[in-house]
């Protein structure tokens, strides 16, 4: 029989190798206010989550839904008057080349010679030198190596890179 087997315990105070117990005493009524308090806590705020219809998917979408409203309010409408329409080029290039040096220029250089990206002052791409064929490549990307910006940056600004990326000879 070991030693602590064949102690008895006479009084309510027990003092063992210098560790006092006091087995009468409870504890503080806070901590078993704070404890139950804790286990309430835990499932009121469980069944709400469970309960209440919440899902992360749904509030995913919502969040997705806003942001989509955002960007389509970013976007310059698609129509413009006929004056406007011969400019419109020129104005692209000039708004996509400060896009081009921070979203292309890592990949295409500077000047559009090429890198890790091809030369983009080649007379003929890959994918036709077409306005159209140059924002698809754009938005969509292209496999080996060219990713896509349809989510970075908003239509307009795709149209604006494609006229600054053809106006490079």
């Amino acid at each position: 029989m070991s030693m602590l087997e064949e102690h008895r315990h006479t009084n309510p105070t027990h003092d063992f190798d210098g560790i006092v117990e006091n087995r009468e005493a409870r504890p503080p009524v806070y901590f078993t206010v704070l404890f139950y308090g804790l286990i309430i806590w835990g499932v009121i705020f469980s069944a709400y989550y469970l309960l209440s219809g919440w899902s992360s998917a749904d509030e995913f979408r919502q969040k997705m839904d806003t942001h989509q409203q955002l960007q389509a309010r970013r976007q310059p409408p698609q129509t413009a008057a006929a004056g406007v329409v011969a400019d419109k080029p020129q104005a692209d290039a000039a708004a996509g080349k400060e896009l081009y040096a921070s979203h292309c220029a890592a990949c295409h250089g500077a000047e559009g010679k090429g890198g890790i990206g091809p030369d983009l002052t080649l007379p003929d791409f890959k994918f036709g030198r077409r306005q159209e064929a140059v924002a698809e490549s754009i938005r969509n990307g292209r496999p080996a190596g060219m990713p896509a910006f349809g989510n970075q940056v908003s239509a307009g600004e795709i149209e604006s890179l494609a006229a600054f990326v053809l106006s490079l000879k």
